[in-house]
C-alpha cells in the first residue's frame, strides 16, 4: 500500500490539535464532506472541540500502523525527546488509538515513551481523558481504564511522591468516570476505576491527618454526585452498589464531621431509596438497592427500620421478592 505526503501532513495537523488545551475529541460518523465544505481542512476544530470524521481515521489508520511498525523497531531511548522520529511515532500512536482504542501495541509504545522521558505524564493524562470520551467504543475499553490507573500509579508511587494522588486530580477523575458512564450506560470498567479512586481517597484519609481537610471535600462531592446520579438513572444498580460501598468505607472515619449539613450515613441512603420506591415501584434496580443496604449494614436497629419501611411500600412482585430474600438471608 502506498501513502502520500498528505497523509503525514494530516496526521501531524491532528496531533498538533491534540497537543493544545482541547476540551473534547469526538469521532464523527461519515466523511468531512458531511460536516463542512472546506476540503483544505479535513477535520473540525470549534471552540476547543475537535471532531474527526470516521472515514478520515480509517484512511489514516493503515499509514499510522505502518509508521508504528517502522519506528518501534528502533529503541525509543535512541531518539532525542524532540526528534522528528519521536514526534512521528507519538503522532502515529495517537491516530491509531483514536481509531482503535484497544490497540495494545500503541498503548505499550506510549508507556515506553513515558518511561524513557519522551512523553510527560501530565500530557498523557490529558490525552487519555480525551481518548476515553472520543467514542462509545473508547469509553468501555478495559485496557484504557487499566492504562489510566498505570499512569497514576507510575506518577505518584515514584520516589519523591507520597503515593497520594492529589485531591484535585481525583475530583476530575470522578467527573471523567461519570461522563464515560453517560456515554456508555452500565460501563462496568469505568465503575471499577471509580473504586480505584475511592480507595485512593480512603488511603489518603487514613495515612495522614493533614490530608483529611484536603480530601474530605472530594468524598463529599463523590457522595453527592452518586446520590444525584441515582435520581436520574433509576435502573443503574451498579451506581447504587458503589454508593453503598462509599458510605460503608467512609462513615466510620468521621472525615466529614465538620460538614454539618452533610449526612454521610446509611440512613440518608435509606431515605433516598424509600422515596424513590414510593414513586417508582416497577424499577427492579431500586429494590436491589434496598437489598444492598440491608446486606452491607449489619446494625440490627437499622435493619429493623428498613424492614418496617419495606412493609409500608406499595405491594408488587418486587416487594414480595425482597421480603422473601430477607427471610432467607436470616435463616
Amino acid at each position: 500500500m502506498r501513502f502520500d505526503d498528505d497523509d503525514l501532513k494530516t496526521i501531524t495537523a491532528i496531533s498538533d490539535a491534540l497537543n493544545t488545551s482541547l476540551a473534547t475529541v469526538e469521532v464523527l460518523p461519515g466523511s468531512i464532506e458531511q460536516w463542512q465544505t472546506d476540503p483544505a481542512v479535513p477535520f473540525l476544530l470549534v471552540d476547543r472541540n475537535l471532531g474527526l470524521p470516521q472515514k478520515l481515521l480509517y484512511k489514516l489508520y493503515p499509514f499510522a500502523s505502518s509508521l508504528l511498525r517502522q519506528l518501534r523497531s528502533t529503541s525509543s531511548s535512541s531518539f532525542p525527546s524532540s526528534s522528528p522520529a519521536t514526534t512521528t511515532l507519538l503522532n502515529a500512536c495517537s491516530i491509531i488509538l483514536i481509531t482503535n482504542p484497544a490497540h495494545y501495541t500503541a498503548l505499550n509504545q506510549r508507556k515506553r515513551l513515558i518511561l524513557s522521558g519522551h512523553l510527560s505524564m501530565k500530557q498523557e493524562l490529558h490525552f487519555s481523558t480525551l481518548l476515553l470520551s472520543s467514542s462509545r467504543l473508547a469509553s468501555k475499553q478495559s485496557i484504557l481504564w487499566d492504562y489510566r490507573r498505570w499512569l497514576f500509579q507510575t506518577q505518584y508511587n515514584d520516589e519523591g511522591h507520597s503515593g497520594l494522588i492529589p485531591a484535585a486530580l481525583l475530583r476530575e477523575e470522578l467527573d471523567a468516570i461519570l461522563q464515560s458512564c453517560e456515554t456508555h450506560p452500565r460501563n462496568y470498567y469505568a465503575w471499577a476505576h471509580w473504586e480505584f479512586c475511592l480507595e485512593s481517597l480512603h488511603d489518603a484519609c487514613i495515612n495522614t491527618t493533614m490530608a483529611k481537610d484536603e480530601y474530605s471535600p472530594v468524598i463529599a462531592y463523590a457522595f453527592s454526585q452518586l446520590l444525584r446520579w441515582i435520581e436520574h438513572h433509576l435502573s443503574d444498580y451498579t451506581a447504587a452498589h458503589h454508593l453503598c460501598r462509599l458510605v460503608h468505607r467512609f462513615h466510620e472515619l468521621k472525615v466529614l464531621e465538620h460538614w454539618l449539613d452533610f449526612d454521610l450515613t446509611f440512613s440518608r441512603l435509606l431515605k433516598q431509596v424509600i422515596s424513590l420506591l414510593t414513586r417508582y415501584t416497577d424499577h427492579e434496580a431500586l429494590w436491589m438497592y434496598l437489598r444492598a443496604l440491608w446486606a452491607i449494614n449489619e446494625d440490627q436497629a437499622f435493619r429493623d427500620d428498613l424492614e418496617a419501611l419495606l412493609l409500608s411500600l406499595p405491594t408488587c412482585k418486587y416487594r414480595e421478592q425482597c421480603i422473601s430474600w430477607f427471610n432467607i438471608a436470616l435463616t
